[in-house]
């Protein structure tokens, strides 16, 4: 695990870095609307927006299928639907496939937490379909009402290493079953032989219906 969280650092430090984007705001929310047996299914939506706050440049509306296979391995299928505004251009539309395995790395008072993700993405006007692999790491502990958070993503494509993007920040966790993340965002992206920095307000929304349901009379 050293050697994993050293790689991840150092990588983004081995190349000349850009000048850094202005800052962003990053919102996420996802409903659990359905949960039966070893099945949940789960809608959501993003919204990123940029240019001092002023211009929303990304929004995605997903759907996810989470299947348990185990009670330590959990499956994702899903779907997202983009509406993205490449530098110099007007909105235009894209999809991505997505499938995920997530299972523990520790759970002792802190849960960390791994997910080993394949993504297809399809129809982006400048670029041609591509497959991209992400591996995610998080942490937080799962049974305290407030928690501090950390979040860890590396994604890869053919050419290798592209992106480096940290979260940290704090977790509340209410007895609906809802819960908010909220957080800073530092993120890395190669562009040919230079990696240029993002950086972000980050808050992620969470509902879950099925506990609401449970929890009337």
């Amino acid at each position: 695990m050293r050697r994993i969280a050293a790689v991840l650092i150092l990588l983004p430090l081995a190349a000349r870095p850009l000048a850094a984007d202005d800052l962003q705001s990053w919102t996420d929310v996802e409903l659990r609307v359905l949960e039966a047996g070893r099945i949940a299914w789960t809608i959501g939506g993003v919204a990123r927006v940029r240019d001092s706050l002023g211009s929303v440049y990304d929004r995605r509306t997903q759907t996810d299928v989470d299947v348990a296979l185990t009670d330590l391995l959990t499956a994702t299928f899903g779907y997202i639907l983009r509406n993205h505004v490449p530098a110099g251009s007007r909105f235009d539309w894209n999809h991505r496939l997505h499938a995920g395995l997530t299972y523990p790395i520790l759970r002792r008072g802190v849960r960390v937490e791994g997910t080993t993700l394949y993504e297809r993405h399809i129809g982006r006007p400048d670029v041609p379909d591509f497959n991209r692999y992400r591996q995610q790491v998080e942490l937080e502990r799962p049974r305290a009402r407030v928690s501090p958070w950390f979040y860890q993503s590396v994604a890869f494509k053919r050419r290798g290493f592209v992106r480096s993007r940290s979260r940290m920040g704090v977790r509340w966790s209410f007895t609906s079953g809802h819960s908010v993340r909220g957080g800073y965002q530092y993120e890395s992206i190669r562009e040919g032989a230079t990696w240029r920095p993002r950086h972000a307000i980050y808050s992620e929304w969470n509902f879950d219906l099925n506990a609401s349901d449970a929890a009337a009379p």
